[in-house]
């Protein structure tokens, strides 16, 4: 066990090291470029793509996590109702327990979230991931599970944003990550009408290879855990962390919580 304790805390030192040699070299190439706009007031910034006013301003947490929401899909609600009107039509999501998205996919958030996710602004995925941090603290979860990313993204851009998400979980939050899925298809599910994404999302993950699965569960004292956490970056229309909860829950997973840190509405 003390073993175990000294590698983790030589992998955090690492990990802080290298993210605070990134910080540094973001921060002098953003000084040769006089800084950039912020995504929301479009006043100066510095490494970030939104100023810290307006990440105090516009992303509070406080807000995001004590909302009303749907029991069902966790949008905030604008009714008294304890269900959407949406969920109470059209069910997606059965085998989900709590589902919390943070904010919503609107106005400069969309802008925030392409320069993240299309055009590499990774120096937002520490905050992005200090969001998800305090959203499990709410849930109680302790383990996450990632939304996995289309094969060969990683080969082709170097990262994956729910990969980079769960990589400061790990190793500057202490939360333990599983990847027990896998995701057979290459298509960008952005690229899909609602009606496609619902009919090829079903087979589109799947639980990862035996292997796999028994050195991920090394992580777990090898015992396959009773709740765990999914992850993703925005939820359109809610059929794949359907599927991918559907999924954990064959395989023995008896909660299924669910964060996303947008959610179109």
């Amino acid at each position: 066990m003390t073993g175990l304790i000294h590698i983790i805390y030589v992998n955090k030192i690492f990990f802080e090291t290298k993210q605070a040699g990134i910080f540094f070299i973001r921060s002098f190439f953003s000084l040769l470029n006089n800084g950039k706009p912020c995504v929301v007031c479009g006043g100066y910034t510095f490494v970030y793509p939104v100023c810290r006013k307006c990440i105090s301003k516009h992303f509070s947490l406080n807000d995001a996590l004590n909302e009303k929401r749907c029991n069902v899909c966790g949008k905030v609600l604008i009714s008294t109702d304890d269900t959407c009107s949406r969920c109470r039509d059209e069910r997606i999501l059965t085998h989900t327990n709590n589902v919390l998205p943070l904010f919503s996919y609107r106005l400069w958030n969309k802008e925030l979230l392409y320069k993240w996710k299309i055009m590499g602004e990774r120096s937002v995925s520490s905050l992005f991931a200090y969001f998800v941090y305090k959203a499990l603290n709410k849930l109680n979860d302790e383990i996450v599970v990632p939304v996995p990313p289309r094969k060969g993204k990683i080969k082709k851009n170097g990262w994956d944003q729910v990969d980079e998400i769960c990589s400061f979980l790990k190793n500057r939050y202490g939360i333990k990550v599983l990847k027990l899925l896998k995701r057979n298809t290459t298509e960008q599910q952005k690229k899909l009408h609602k009606k496609e994404r619902l009919e090829t999302i079903s087979c589109a993950y799947q639980v990862e290879e035996e292997k796999i699965i028994i050195r991920e569960l090394k992580r777990v004292n090898n015992v396959l855990p009773k709740k765990v956490c999914l992850v993703d970056d925005v939820c359109t229309t809610g059929a794949t962390i359907e599927s991918c909860a559907e999924i954990l829950k064959k395989i023995g997973i008896e909660t299924v919580d669910v964060i996303t840190l947008f959610v179109v509405d």
